[in-house]
Formats: structure tokens, sequence, C-alpha cells
């Protein structure tokens, strides 16, 4: 996002009514918001291509978009591929607690920020998109650089719905559990069998986030087994 005093910034969402409304939120925020409703089907790619053909500068994008506008991504995806460009974008949903771990946490190495959607939160977005500005430059905050550590899997969840598992992140709390989506760990563990629970990973955690819900799981690896002749009783 260039210095302007009010960026052009893109809108989008697959509702006609939430797209109505969260422009009349953003009318007194020193932004020009291009609003981009969704209504066909088209790709990732030629969204991104639209946005940046309307001269926009940033993002902000909800995050249940298939429903409406039968598009194959979801919003976390679309903000994380648009900052993975270095695009600004930032991620404005109503459903940030239903979602950040399954559908938000697959895309979170690449979200800088989530803002949940409402009146109350408005002023939270220039802020938010400043830091979208700031990654996309390369520069990310402590709380949001990843660092190599073991993760262990405690818990496994193959009901209806979203495969996820728990884990513990032993450089951040090791003691309380975190729930990720089984889409984060490697492709030859995501059959999600008992065997899974108590394996170590190894992987990029952002371990200095104060909250659960801003962490991060990148590039899971499993953890070399240890020397045959390590004491670890």
């Amino acid at each position: 996002m260039v210095e302007l005093e009010r960026p052009k910034v893109a809108l989008v969402d697959d509702r006609r009514d939430a797209l109505t409304r969260t422009c009349d939120l953003l009318e007194d925020l020193p932004i020009n918001v291009e609003a981009m409703l969704l209504r066909k089907p088209q790709t990732l790619d030629d969204l991104l291509s639209e946005i940046l053909g309307r001269g926009c500068h940033a993002l902000i994008s909800d995050h249940r978009l298939r429903h409406q506008a039968h598009v194959g991504f979801d919003g976390a995806e679309l903000v994380y591929r648009a900052n993975e460009r270095r695009f600004p974008a930032i991620l404005y949903s109503a459903y940030v607690e239903d979602d950040e771990s399954t559908t938000i946490r697959e895309w979170r190495y690449f979200i800088p920020q989530v803002v949940e959607k409402g009146s109350r939160s408005i002023d939270a977005i220039p802020k938010a998109l400043q830091a979208a500005k700031a990654e996309a430059e390369g520069n990310r905050t402590l709380e949001r650089r990843g660092f190599v550590t073991p993760v262990r899997v405690v818990d496994i969840h193959r009901g209806a719905g979203y495969p996820t598992v728990d884990v513990t992140v032993t450089a951040w709390k090791p003691d309380v559990p975190v729930t990720i989506p089984a889409t984060l760990l490697p492709h030859t563990h995501q059959r999600l069998t008992p065997d899974l629970i108590g394996q170590v990973f190894l992987g990029e955690v952002n371990f200095y986030a104060e909250d659960d819900s801003e962490l991060f799981f990148h590039h899971l690896e499993p953890a070399p087994a240890p020397p045959a002749d390590w004491d670890l009783r």
C-alpha cells in the first residue's frame, strides 16, 4: 500500500447486504473503498488481477465467500495469496471464533491481521492495514515471526466437519493444547490414525504471539528420531 492520504482499498464480499453494511461502516475511515461483490464463479488469480486492475492499493476480504459466489476459495486463502505476493490484505469476518482454528488457521502464516466484523472493530482496520503493509515490505513484528520449534500431537478429531488435531508447542505454552487443521500436517500424516498421538513435528511457529488465535504453523515436518543411545526416561 503506497503512502497516500486515502489509499484505494478493495472490499470483497459475496453478500450484497453485508457489502453495503460494511461500506457504510468504513465511510469515515481515511480510505477509498472499492466495493467488489462476488456473484459468479472465478479463480483466485482472476480476482486478484481484477483488484490490481482497478488500481487498488490494499484488500479487505470477508472470509466465507463460497456460499453465494460459488468460488473455490475462502477469504483466508485470498488474503494469504495477496500478502504472499506483497499486496497488503486483511481478513474481516463475522465468524472469527468459529473458523480461527480451521479454515483461517490453515492460511494464518500470510494473514497479518484478522478483524471481527462489527461497528466496534472499525477503528482497528487502519492499524491492521498498516500491519499488512509493513509485512508486505518485509517487516514482521516479533509476534509475527516464525521460529522452528517442536510441535507434539496430543489429540485427533476425525468427526464430521473439518478434521483437526490438538497440539502443544514446546516454546509457547507447552501445557496448553492448540487446535490446528489436519491439512497443516504433512500429507503422509493426514489420515489421523490413533498412532499419530504423541508424534512430534518440527515447523515454524510464531511462539511470541500472546493469544493462541494468532498462532500460525508453517512447514511442519516429522521430527527426526532421537539417537538410539539417548536415555529418554
